[in-house]
């Protein structure tokens, strides 16, 4: 951090971690106790530099979001969570998807804490990767990663949960993970179809994406992927992120330097957006 001038950094552990689980019970102990040690050997020993993201237990839509409210509440330097795609079921076959109305217990404690919703990408489940079973490179990171998180959203946006919560916020890594470029022709498309047949959300894919998705740039050191997110998306709700240790932080940084986009955009995407929309205690203009 200290080499490549990076002040601080909201960290969580990595995919699938509680998703994994199908016992809510097992899920909630293991998330406390992540969530301590987090606590203990991060945020608490590097105040400024380290915050996090809380760990939950998604077995459980009410389990959901008492550890938030809890991680919240109880750590000082918690700004949110990060959930890894759908969570387990006892099939193989079957993921639990955030679109569940269980889950809006989880989206009231977000929108009333003002605390945003990570959605990092896992592999796809094996039930819906089945076209690519001979091609195990593609099912992660390479492509999997993306195409499985897209379809979350495309559930969360289109049963209305923005709807109910508008004003939640949900992130999302990798320059949005494509949706910039897929949502105008899935718009476009969208109103052929009946009012049944849409379904209940009320709005556009791109009001949704526009008001409730906040981007990140991790793992993304293209300045054309930037560019047409920012023609989509609102530059207010997009971040620099680096998606270490995936990535190099050298390499993002250099990228970043050289993004041809005015001074103040770049304090913008480069900290100051990341810091109003996480509520962190930090100035870095003075």
């Amino acid at each position: 951090m200290d080499a490549n001038n990076i002040g601080a950094q909201i960290i969580s552990l990595n995919q699938p971690t509680a998703q994994a689980f199908t016992d809510v019970e097992q899920a909630t102990e293991f998330c406390q106790k992540a969530n301590q040690f987090v606590y203990d050997n991060y945020v608490t020993k590097y105040p400024g530099r380290f915050f996090a993201f809380a760990t939950l237990p998604t077995q459980s839509g009410k389990a959901a979001a008492a550890e938030l409210e809890r991680c919240v509440k109880d750590y000082d330097g918690f700004v949110g969570a990060m959930i890894n795609g759908f969570t387990a079921t006892t099939d193989p076959e079957v993921g639990l998807y955030l679109d569940h109305p269980q889950f809006d217990a989880l989206w009231e404690v977000a929108e009333r804490l003002q605390k945003p919703i990570f959605i990092h990408p896992r592999v796809p489940l094996p039930s819906n990767i089945r076209v690519l079973d001979d091609i195990p490179t593609l099912h992660g990171a390479p492509y999997g990663f993306a195409r499985e998180t897209v379809e979350h959203i495309f559930r969360i946006m289109y049963t209305g949960v923005f709807d109910r919560f508008p004003g939640l916020k949900i992130c999302l890594g990798h320059m949005g993970e494509g949706l910039s470029w897929i949502l105008p022709r899935t718009d476009t498309t969208f109103r052929m179809y009946s009012d049944e047949a849409r379904g209940p959300k009320k709005h556009s894919f791109l009001h949704y994406f526009q008001e409730n998705i906040i981007t990140n740039t991790s793992g993304m050191p293209r300045t054309s992927a930037l560019m047409n997110l920012m023609a989509e998306a609102k530059v207010s709700n997009i971040m620099f992120s680096v998606d270490y240790p995936y990535e190099s932080i050298a390499e993002m940084r250099e990228w970043f330097e050289s993004v041809p986009v005015s001074d103040e955009t770049w304090k913008d995407i480069g900290y100051r957006n990341a810091i109003r929309l996480f509520q962190l205690p930090l100035n870095y203009d003075n």
